[in-house]
């Protein structure tokens, strides 16, 4: 299989950044931050397009490879820059394939949606299918997410438990490179009772955020401790957390959540908060899964 490489910046340490492309509006732009991440994060970046008909057709003759390839390339030039990038097709379902190629990857990241993706239906299939099954963070450029990163803190939705600990990190470590601050984001939605007064509502609330707040700082002191240049901001709210979390994240450069929290199965690799964020979040939203 050939590739096509810009090589004016020095070989990545690290492993590459893999990048979905399907010719999409989304999935420029998808491309577009992955260049921006593979220049800041001193890797590779590495493109893909999946299509099991093309794929199939380009095995079998070099010279339609060589086309396509260029062709994706070509389209691309100007969003990758200087970037040492490599431009691929692959005979293979979108999702298996950027799963595949995740694997020795240091990050995928994928437009919301792609070209067979309904304007009313805010994710589609390739990028749920990617957050659910790889191995790796994955970042997901939302329909909100601006064109090029801000300067803005790094958003956490933390709730305190041992499952979003590698969220955690990722974050200071972004907030650290980025020379930015966290601000960890911890929301308690209330219960409706039967015959609850909105004081005992209110008082409810009070006393489970007071509770709350001791864990999550807990949790997240050893992550201070490695980043001590990162100043720490905690934000306790009460509503839906996945409303309160994305009004939270305006402005933000980044918005890094785990995949599941408390009360998440472990058959259930994306929690239903985390699932809402990739739809409502105002920035890129990046899927850290626990370390299982």
């Amino acid at each position: 299989m050939s590739e096509t490489a810009d090589n004016t910046t020095p070989q990545a340490t690290a492993g590459p950044v893999v990048c979905g492309y399907d010719g999409s509006r989304d999935a420029r732009r998808a491309v577009a931050w992955a260049a921006e991440w593979a220049r800041d994060h001193d890797v590779a970046l590495n493109v893909i397009s999946a299509d099991r008909a093309v794929g199939r057709v380009v095995a079998f003759d070099e010279t339609a490879r060589a086309n396509v390839e260029g062709a994706m390339r070509d389209q691309l030039v100007e969003l990758t820059g200087d970037v040492q990038a490599s431009f691929r097709v692959i005979a293979d379902s979108p999702v298996g394939a950027l799963i595949e190629a995740g694997r020795g990857a240091s990050a995928i990241i994928v437009g919301s949606r792609g070209l067979t993706a309904r304007e009313d239906f805010a994710m589609g299939s390739t990028s749920a299918g990617v957050v659910e099954h790889a191995t790796c963070p994955v970042i997901v450029i939302t329909p909100r997410t601006p064109e090029s990163p801000s300067s803005g803190p790094v958003v956490l939705a933390a709730d305190g438990s041992k499952a979003n600990d590698p969220a955690a990190a990722f974050a200071f470590t972004e907030a650290q490179r980025r020379g930015t601050s966290v601000r960890a984001v911890h929301s308690v939605e209330v219960p409706k009772l039967p015959g609850a007064s909105l004081f005992d509502l209110d008082t409810l609330a009070e006393s489970v955020l007071a509770e709350d707040e001791e864990q999550v700082l807990s949790a997240l002191a050893p992550h201070e401790t490695r980043h001590p240049g990162v100043s720490l901001e905690l934000i306790l709210v009460v509503g839906d957390p996945a409303t309160t979390i994305a009004d939270e994240a305006d402005g933000a450069s980044l918005l890094v959540t785990g995949s599941r929290g408390h009360g998440g199965f472990a058959g259930l690799l994306l929690g239903s908060v985390s699932r809402r964020l990739l739809q409502t979040a105002p920035c890129a939203v990046a899927v850290i899964r626990p370390v299982d």
